[in-house]
């Protein structure tokens, strides 16, 4: 009985492990338009998910383990217009917050849509924290996961952190799990840009859940597939005419090719 406990102890502890690092929460408030009071049992749902809360007694919600990514909430209650809230940006252990209000409805009318609004300073970061997201990706001039990272403040070349001696001091994490080369600690970050929702770039403050790092953290999402949908990427590079070899032309008669023959 004790090895059972034992065994499901461990597992436990290996799922929160690989779930670390990978979600966001979603939290806010829902109103009454006319008279500003909280609304409690209201069923605020993620569109295009299982994911949902109901407003508390106080009006407020919660919706946790959601996936970085820009959603649409809806929030409805009976006796009221069934509101929308479009653009809602969850980032890697980050909270959206969003307020909601609901006018009442004499009569059927037509859903109501807001656009959310971001806040420019994070109430719950306390790290030095950039996120950059698939859009912003595909719109810079990079091929390569590295390179999307080189272009943030405070970071070089090969995922030098904070002036660290070398990148073994930088965990690179894709989808909760830790990506390194045991021998030396070097991190492997040869991932295909297409494939990136989105990546989070830690320049301090860590949270608990990381460890065994000293300059920063990488954290790349990739995006979630589908049965009906495929799409298809292609990295093209051009160049001038020019030689193509390095040392000596492989039609030399010095070549390594030819020597033997002539």
């Amino acid at each position: 009985m004790k090895r059972i406990a034992t065994l499901a102890l461990l597992l436990f502890i290996s799922i929160t492990n690989v779930l670390a690092g990978t979600t966001g929460k979603i939290s806010g408030i829902v109103k009454d338009a006319r008279s500003g009071d909280p609304l409690v049992g209201a069923n605020i749902s993620v569109e295009g998910s299982k994911l949902g809360a109901s407003s508390t007694i106080d009006g407020s919600f919660a919706i946790v383990n959601v996936p970085s990514g820009e959603y649409r909430l809806r929030a409805s209650l009976l006796g009221y217009t069934p509101t929308s809230v479009v653009g809602v940006r969850v980032f890697i252990d980050q909270t959206s917050e969003v307020k909601i209000v609901l006018s009442e409805e004499a009569i059927q009318a037509q859903e109501v849509v807001i656009v959310a609004q971001r806040p420019v300073v994070q109430k719950d970061v306390a790290s030095s924290t950039a996120n950059i997201s698939s859009k912003e990706i595909e719109s810079l001039p990079v091929s390569s996961v590295s390179a999307v990272v080189g272009l943030q403040a405070g970071i070089q070349a090969g995922l030098v952190i904070r002036g660290s001696s070398n990148a073994d001091q930088t965990a690179f994490i894709v989808d909760g799990l830790t990506l390194r080369d045991e021998r030396n600690n070097k991190p492997y970050s040869s991932i295909s840009l297409s494939s990136v929702q989105d990546i989070q770039v830690q320049t301090g403050g860590f949270n608990a859940e990381y460890g065994n790092i000293r300059s920063g953290v990488v954290n790349v999402i990739t995006k979630e597939g589908s049965s009906s949908l495929y799409s298809v990427a292609a990295s093209v590079r051009m160049s001038p005419p020019a030689p193509k070899n390095f040392g000596p032309s492989v039609y030399n008669a010095n070549s390594y090719f030819l020597r033997p023959f002539l």
